[in-house]
């Protein structure tokens, strides 16, 4: 009998400490509040045993508060050659902290890595998420990864996702106090906690208590403001290849010589004809020009994630053969291509997308850039490529890659350079329109626009399309009701800056009928501003991300004896973010409008929002008030 109490005991001490560790009472209201999901505890372990075996072990916990929790409390891990998961283990908890079920790595879904924009990759990738039909619940994760190469640590960011808050994680790197290692930490206060264990050095980050962290518009790049540790050796081991580096140079060099130099030979009958076609050129960048010009129409892009951890380029010879590649291989082969006209150029890794976002200058890594660009330095301008569109220009990047740091791979070794940008005053996009007020109320005419700059390339997917695919996209672009196109025509000129011209012809059915005597129309068709959401307390800074100018200039012809009685005639606003002008006046018959906006891009102290904000909206109240006409 008292052998009996004892273990009841026992078990409902068990039981009670299972239901303390993950009871979602037990949560602080600063936790749950705005929180989709909480990490209840995180601890990750990272051992670099030698530079071809790192052991990167995770325990973690998330409770789950709602749907949109779900992606945050799902597990995905990768493997391919370099690296091997070694266990996964996990379990399930209800609302009040008791288990109610396990998993096993045998649970979890096996699947190639290949995206939907990849040919092929070496990579694989196994993902779980328990099936549970209430909420909250809590999946703790138990897993370790074996990484047979030490040039990329797994990073620490604790609190990258927002909408989720963290009661407590914690991160360890444990290393032979002989080997060198570079650590960069952002927006962590104090120092790491450092001490010896078995003759070998550890050093450990926490935090405790953060709450989730609001998404708020025109916020800066997350980089800037989320808690951070990274982590890389000076001596490193990659895919039996060895290397050591301190910073950009180094790592250049290294990268250089070690993927780079060996995979640009063409073959002999390309190489005469890329001689022939620049025969008659009369200097470098025309012959680059041409050269570029051949790419866009021999190649297309295709990622190909393989060899040496996706870093190392497809070879050149391949590329020619079969006339694809990923960005990576496409650079390369243009190098080749330049190879054989003596023009030098360099293969620059960038952070791509529409947010800007620079190489770290400071701190030199492998893991830094999702993308490659090419650069000819020019005796008297610097060219850039974008080797992967047949679309874009010769020497012009998009909104994909402009404006930023990027990490170029030399000879000499690596350099940190910049891409070019476009201030506000040059992206422009002009608008003219002749239009028709019919007695019905429709709206019909011609619209011509052109796009350039930095706003060049807004509706160059459109076109590069047609036929019903063309009128989607047209349609999505335009939003507005009952709108039909026809005479759809797009005109690039690539002489200097580069413009876009798009003319279609326009009808709007009964855009504007006549109610009562009167007609109310919304003059300004095409380009309107929507509202700017209001943020209490807020933390983060404005960051606008890039500066441009509308203008809209609209003509239209009225139905005999229509005069403008009301709405708006002249307005114009200035602030530290933009200026916008507007006027509305008839002259006989005509109708003629003209907006003009410039939003100047940069940064600006979060208490600016709100100004930010009345300028926006004020500007939404005007593109969108309408003109009243009423027969004479």
């Amino acid at each position: 009998m008292r052998n009996m109490i004892c273990l009841l005991a026992l078990l409902l001490v068990s039981q009670a400490r299972g239901q303390s560790d993950y009871a979602v009472g037990h949560l602080t209201d600063v936790l749950k509040n705005r929180a989709d999901a909480v990490v209840r505890h995180e601890t990750i372990n990272v051992d670099m045993q030698s530079p071809t075996r790192v052991r990167y072990a995770v325990k973690r916990a998330i409770t789950v508060f709602n749907r949109a929790g779900e992606a945050k409390a799902r597990l995905v891990l990768h493997y391919d050659k370099s690296t091997a998961i070694k266990r996964i283990a996990g379990r399930v908890f209800d609302a009040n902290g008791f288990q109610t079920g396990k998993f096993s790595q045998r649970d979890f879904r096996d699947e190639s890595a290949v995206s939907s924009v990849s040919l092929y990759e070496d990579s694989r990738r196994k993902h779980f998420l328990p099936s549970v039909t209430s909420y909250p619940f809590t999946v703790e994760y138990d897993f370790e990864v074996e990484l047979k190469q030490n040039l990329i640590i797994p990073a620490w960011r604790p609190n990258a996702h927002s909408d989720v808050a963290v009661e407590h994680s914690e991160y360890t790197f444990v290393y032979d106090p002989a080997e060198q290692v570079r650590i960069r930490t952002a927006n962590y206060e104090g120092a790491p906690e450092s001490g010896m264990v078995d003759g070998r050095k550890v050093l450990s980050w926490r935090v405790n208590n953060m709450p989730a962290r609001r998404q708020e518009p025109y916020g800066p790049d997350p980089e800037t403001y989320v808690t951070t540790v990274r982590i890389a050796p000076v001596e490193f081991s990659y895919y039996k290849h060895k290397g050591r580096y301190t910073d950009w140079n180094e790592l250049g060099h290294w990268m250089y010589g070690a993927l780079l130099s060996d995979g640009r030979t063409l073959p002999a009958p390309t190489v005469q004809e890329v001689r022939s076609l620049v025969a008659e050129a009369a200097s470098d960048k025309e012959k680059a020009r041409i050269l570029y010009d051949y790419l866009q129409r021999k190649t297309r892009y295709v990622s190909v994630q393989i060899g040496i951890g996706g870093f190392k380029p497809m070879p050149a010879s391949e590329v020619d053969r079969l006339g694809y590649g990923d960005c990576k291989a496409l650079v390369n082969y243009m190098q080749a291509l330049l190879d054989v006209v003596d023009i030098p150029s360099y293969y620059c890794v960038v952070q791509a997308g529409n947010a800007k976002r620079d190489i770290q200058a400071d701190f030199a890594g492998m893991e830094q850039g999702n993308h490659v660009i090419l650069c000819i330095p020019f005796a008297n301008d610097t060219t850039w490529l974008e080797c992967t569109s047949q679309r874009i220009p010769f020497g012009y990047l998009g909104t994909f890659t402009d404006d930023r740091t990027v990490w170029a791979c030399t000879p000499e070794g690596g350099r940190v350079l910049r891409t070019p940008g476009f201030n506000a005053e040059e992206s422009t996009q002009v608008r003219q329109a002749v239009l028709t007020l019919g007695a019905d109320g429709t709206v019909a005419g011609s619209v011509k626009t052109v796009f350039s700059a930095g706003q060049y390339d807004n509706h160059l997917e459109i076109a590069g399309t047609s036929g019903q695919e063309q009128l989607k996209l047209l349609k999505e672009a335009y939003d507005i009701d009952h709108i039909t196109f026809s005479n759809i025509a797009y005109d690039k000129r690539l002489d200097g800056q580069p413009e876009l011209e798009e003319t279609f012809e326009v009808n709007l059915d009964r855009y504007a009928p006549e109610n009562d005597g009167q007609v109310f129309l919304v003059t300004n068709v095409f380009n309107r501003r929507g509202m700017v959401p209001e943020v209490k307390n807020r933390t983060l800074p404005l960051y606008i991300n890039r500066g441009y100018t509308d203008e809209d200039q609209l003509n239209y012809t009225l139905p005999e004896g229509y005069l403008l009685i009301s709405g708006p005639t002249a307005m114009e606003l200035d602030s530290p973010f933009g200026r916008y002008e507007t006027t509305v006046r008839q002259e006989g018959n005509q109708l003629l409008v003209y907006r003009r906006l410039t939003v100047y891009g940069g940064t600006f102290a979060s208490e600016k929002y709100e100004a930010f904000r009345e300028f926006m909206n004020r500007i939404a109240v005007l593109d969108n008030q309408k003109s009243v006409l009423a027969r004479r």
